[in-house]
């Protein structure tokens, strides 16, 4: 009886030392499974951790790559422009062989006159003709217009008092010329009339 006791006590001891067993392999395997689970998120987050910088990078560099073509297309454009401006200027001014700009006269057409002159009470005769201002500037054309009721009224009159003998040769389109250009001054003032050119002169 009591070697059955010794027996029962040994298997008793011996189930407790593989109970214990079993729980150390277990807590091993927990141990280990947390130990690699861990290592899995460490190795995760440093994956991660590395790729970020790189796609930070070329984030970077792409953003680098379009300020550069925008800053590039900017400074095209400002070229181009400037170029383009300082072209049409040296094509507005011309400069002589002394290098001094010269200035170009500007043309300015008056409508057509028909004019009945004086004819004395003989047969009817007429003026038909076309005048040409020659202008000191471009600006003035502005000052032109704006006065040219003046103008055209200044003209007229003069022409009516004109006969068809007043008109005759080279002599009295000079005069005619010189007669118009001083009522034009005159009606146009402050603008300097430089000449006057005739497109067309019919007299019959």
């Amino acid at each position: 009886m009591a070697k059955a006791k010794s027996e029962e006590k040994a298997d008793e001891a011996e189930e407790k030392d593989d109970k214990k067993d079993a729980k150390e392999e277990k807590d091993d395997k927990k141990d280990k499974d947390d130990k690699e689970a861990k290592e899995g998120e460490e190795g995760e987050a440093a994956a991660e951790g590395e790729g970020a910088p790189k796609k930070s990078k070329k984030k970077i560099i792409i953003i680098g790559a379009v300020a550069l073509v925008v800053l590039l297309g900017g400074a095209a454009g400002a070229y181009f422009t400037l170029f383009k401006k300082h072209e049409e200027n040296k094509a507005e001014v011309e400069v002589g062989k002394d290098g001094k700009p010269i200035d170009k006269p500007v043309y300015y057409t008056l409508p057509e006159f028909l004019i009945n002159l004086n004819s004395g009470g003989k047969a009817t005769s007429f003026l038909k003709t076309t005048v040409i201002l020659e202008l000191t500037q471009q600006g003035d054309v502005a000052l032109i217009e704006a006065n040219m009721p003046r103008l055209m009224d200044a003209i007229n009159t003069y022409l009516r008092e004109l006969r068809a003998s007043d008109l005759a040769g080279s002599a009295g389109i000079q005069r005619l010329r010189e007669e118009l250009l001083l009522r034009a001054n005159k009606a146009l003032a402050p603008v300097k009339i430089n000449d006057v050119l005739f497109k067309e002169i019919v007299v019959q």
